[in-house]
């Protein structure tokens, strides 16, 4: 016989954020370094950028139709 177990479960979307963030930054400088060791500011700007969102849209989903 299976107990029944009720409540809720919630995530830290903090933490959640604060983690894709960090491993989108530490990826992005990766890659930025990937083919030359003195990338420009822009380019280390702009792998970083494009990491942290790729991470954040791991774990987040975003739903267009919602209007402001």
């Amino acid at each position: 016989m299976s107990k029944k177990i009720s409540g809720s479960i919630r995530a830290n979307c903090y933490d959640i954020l604060s983690r894709a963030i960090e491993e989108g930054v530490t990826y992005g400088w990766q890659r930025a370094h990937k083919h030359t060791d003195t990338p420009s500011t822009e380019q280390v700007c702009e792998e970083i950028k494009q990491a942290v969102m790729n991470a954040i849209s791991e774990v987040f989903f975003f739903d267009d139709s919602i209007t402001s």
